[in-house]
């Protein structure tokens, strides 16, 4: 089967038959995304554990931008738990310490240069509660298939005019016409992912610096975080508007090929018809 005979028999499929890989598989080929869409489960079990496919381990404490970006563009599927993390930030993200005052607010001074926000910010992130989290498991998509298990949090790295487009048929899908975000001065990735997964709600953010060095991330890119209990329907919803309307643009009537096609509108040099 050719590759727009496997898009087409994706189209056909409802949002239960949807597999992850089938997910990924449109993404990737409608949306042109650089990286592979990220599965990330919070591991409130330490019997799941077992269950999960892992094809590498960190020889060292990396960060969990590294371990994203591990996923995302080695195809590396590992198990990172509370004293394997290499970042101090984003330690009480996850439960895996208390807040420290003293140290955090000193390490928001550089960002605010304010006592009062620098430990309201790190007071105020998004976390998961303290000690319920055992480690947290970050893998390509499509290896869940395989897994058995579902992601707490699909993340996409990709540009802005591409999450424009996941974001609409994301809307589409939950049915809201519009969706808030959460910015943070730094944790832009873990309190990001965990603050979509807190409130089960598509997040999207800008790098933090740190995501943007030990994440090894293009200074172009953007964060966006969907609830892995809404990735399906969003897919699904996508696929729908492609069959609907011809392709994955909304630019001018929409049902372009290309999700960034570039035409001035009304411009009369810009007028043809199909040639039988």
């Amino acid at each position: 089967m050719g590759l727009k005979e496997t898009m087409a028999a994706l189209a056909a499929k409802n949002v239960d038959e949807l597999t992850y890989s089938d997910v990924t598989d449109t993404y990737i080929y409608y949306i042109r995304v650089d990286f592979d869409p990220v599965g990330i489960k919070f591991c409130a079990d330490e019997n799941e554990i077992s269950k999960y496919k892992i094809n590498a381990k960190a020889k060292a404490k990396l960060t969990y931008c590294q371990h994203l970006a591990m996923a995302r563009g080695g195809h590396q599927a590992m198990f990172m738990p509370a004293n394997m993390l290499l970042c101090e930030n984003a330690e009480p993200i996850f439960g895996f310490r208390e807040l420290d005052k003293e140290k955090d607010t000193k390490r928001h001074m550089k960002y605010l240069r304010n006592e009062k926000l620098a430990w309201e910010a790190p007071e105020g992130k998004a976390k998961l509660p303290q000690g319920k989290c055992y480690g947290i498991y970050t893998a390509p998509l499509a290896d869940f298939d395989e897994s058995g298990i579902d992601p707490d949090i699909v993340f996409f790295m990709l540009l802005p005019y591409q999450a424009y487009h996941v974001l609409n048929d994301y809307m589409a899908a939950t049915n809201r016409s519009s969706l808030p975000f959460n910015h943070t001065p730094n944790s832009a990735v873990c309190s990001g992912s965990v603050w979509a997964y807190v409130n089960n709600t598509a997040n999207l953010t800008t790098m933090c610096a740190g995501s943007k060095t030990s994440g090894k991330s293009d200074m172009s890119m953007m964060n966006l975080f969907i609830p892995g209990t809404q990735i399906k329907a969003s897919a699904a919803q996508f696929l729908k508007r492609i069959s609907e309307t011809g392709g994955p643009s909304v630019l001018g009537k929409g049902g372009q090929p290309w999700p960034g096609l570039d035409v001035c509108k009304g411009c009369p040099l810009f007028k043809y018809e199909p040639v039988p």
